[in-house]
């Protein structure tokens, strides 16, 4: 972390992911006993905890439900807390609802909420950042959020390290997104990434090839994370190992979760056989299971079981 960031306090800036939870990787390494991390999300506590640690910030639940966190999602409560947060003291607020917001309330009342803490920003010492997906609004809508909240990129701070800081985006039109990586060898990321998916098992299933350690990458991982839950699998146990910085114990970490979808995929092939020997109804419940990734020793011994009866 250099004395450079934030960029510029008293401003709003944007940052654009495909998944704004993968900002809090970043975040995270911002949390230093001098600064204030404020965190606004509609994450739930039980499910903010696997992205960051929760001990080194303030955060709050955005959602209508009685919970001791919660934060009414009304623009007006979120502006009257916020003007109330920033009139003293000095950090950044972390605002991850974007596009809640928007569906919610409209995008004109989105950008007038914006505008709104913008001049209320003027002379603290506190910057806002929102991050947001670019695919969730019209090109217009991406200009204006932009032209109310410039748009800064992470970069790697140190290529030894897994930080990153903001680098302001100096050319407002360029709609590139924002990547939360490490910077390996940018061929050997690519590779990685396209060489992923190995064998086709039926349409949305498939085995993939594994990882070396040397290449995952927090990006990496994540795009595998993606891949496992697109597919259908549970992968909440693995999520929080976005945040580990030692390589060796995120590719520990990924190995075991990975060993557990292998076997799962077995499984699957062997339910495929239960089905069309007539067992529809504990195929059905064993494949509800696997998807889980729990009890998979007790899964193939029931699998085993049938077979033999089958036979």
């Amino acid at each position: 972390m250099t004395d450079t960031w934030p960029p510029g306090s008293s401003r709003v800036y944007g940052i654009q992911l495909d998944d704004p939870r993968e900002g809090y990787v970043w975040l995270q390494q911002m949390a230093t006993a001098d600064r204030t991390l404020l965190v606004l999300s509609r994450l739930a506590p039980t499910r903010l905890s696997r992205w960051i640690n929760l001990q080194s910030i303030r955060f709050h639940w955005i959602t209508s439900r009685q919970d001791k966190y919660a934060i009414d999602p009304a623009l007006e409560k979120i502006n009257h807390f916020l003007n109330s947060t920033i009139s003293s003291g000095s950090g950044i607020i972390w605002l991850d609802a974007v596009e809640y917001l928007s569906d919610l309330h409209g995008f004109d009342s989105l950008i007038h909420f914006v505008q709104s803490l913008a001049d209320a920003l003027v002379d603290t010492n506190w910057t806002l950042v929102l991050p947001y997906s670019p695919l969730a609004f019209e090109s217009t809508q991406v200009a204006k959020i932009r032209r109310e909240a410039p748009n800064f990129t992470l970069i790697e701070q140190n290529t030894s390290e897994e930080n990153a800081v903001p680098i302001v985006d100096a050319e407002p039109e360029d709609n590139s997104t924002i990547g939360l990586e490490e910077i390996d060898d940018e061929s050997t990321i690519s590779g990685q990434i396209d060489d992923s998916l190995a064998v086709e098992v039926e349409p949305g299933f498939v085995v993939l090839s594994r990882i070396p350690e040397k290449s995952l990458s927090r990006a990496i991982l994540q795009r595998r994370l993606e891949q496992w839950k697109g597919m259908g699998f549970d992968v909440s146990e693995l999520e929080p190992v976005v945040l580990v910085d030692d390589r060796v114990v995120r590719h520990q970490r990924y190995f075991a979760f990975e060993e557990k979808v292998r076997r799962a995929t077995e499984c699957e092939r062997r339910i495929k056989e239960l089905e069309q020997l007539g067992f529809t109804t504990s195929a059905t419940k064993l494949h509800f299971r696997i998807m889980q990734l729990t009890g998979l020793d007790e899964v193939e011994t029931e699998i085993q079981k049938l077979l033999a009866e089958a036979r």
